[in-house]
């Protein structure tokens, strides 16, 4: 398991390049099992970062739709989603060691075969990692929405990594993202009305109800307990006719 979660970037004069990032590099606490399961696990179901596309085939040994989510958190829902469709292949990325190890766990102890993860800044394994027109959907539930003025520009959902996503998905395929942060929500309206690779699946052009294939995760329950709205965005992506 490679350890860095940034590609480390300098100029011309080999003065290292501070990017702002969706997410703030900390060590945190990791437990004894987490980093047992990383030690032990990481070889059978972690894909290292590497500067190339991934040969998604070679990663899962099968042809089936890729699902794509970013940021699991500790990935009970994305397990069991995994576990509801073994008709399809999952990869997830969280750049939190604690999540990965627990993660890990809950992978192997259910014996599942169609869910691989990776370490690493989400951003970077898109760019380097994942060849236009290969995931069938990409999920991003529950991203940091960065309350502050001073923060937003930290937001990892804006119009560039949307358009990037848009070049990532096959023709017809979906962008799940789901919220509680209400500004955050329309924020995101805002930021993709302008993309034309895009349709919003919601009648009203907003909002969908909350799909049951989407797990409700931990995060989600605290959040409803304390009266938080919940918001689900999902859009397809459209296949352009550049003919005149």
């Amino acid at each position: 398991m490679k350890h860095k979660i940034l590609t480390p970037e300098y100029n011309c004069d080999g003065i290292f390049l501070r990017k702002i990032r969706s997410f703030i590099c900390r060590t945190g606490r990791i437990t004894r099992s987490q980093s047992l399961a990383i030690k032990n696990y990481w070889s059978l179901i972690g894909v290292d970062f590497q500067l190339k596309p991934l040969n998604l085939f070679s990663v899962f040994n099968r042809h089936a739709p890729i699902v794509l989510e970013i940021g699991f958190g500790s990935g009970q829902s994305l397990v069991e989603t995994a576990m509801n469709f073994p008709d399809k292949n999952f990869l997830g990325i969280e750049v939190y060691k604690s999540g990965i190890g627990t993660c890990l766990n809950n992978i192997y102890s259910s014996g599942i075969k169609n869910l691989k993860i990776i370490y690493h800044d989400a951003v970077e394994v898109i760019n380097a990692m994942i060849s236009d027109n290969t995931l069938s959907m990409v999920q991003i539930f529950f991203p940091d929405p960065w309350h502050k003025k001073r923060h937003k520009k930290r937001r990892m959902i804006k119009k560039n990594f949307l358009k990037k996503i848009s070049r990532k998905l096959v023709a017809n395929g979906i962008l799940h993202i789901a919220t509680d942060s209400e500004e955050y929500a329309y924020y995101i309206l805002d930021e993709i009305k302008s993309i034309n690779t895009y349709l919003n699946l919601s009648k009203q052009n907003n909002f969908i109800d909350r799909p049951c294939s989407r797990s409700i995760t931990k995060f989600e329950k605290k959040g409803c307990i304390l009266g938080r709205n919940i918001f689900d965005l999902m859009f397809k992506s459209k296949t352009i006719n550049f003919s005149i």
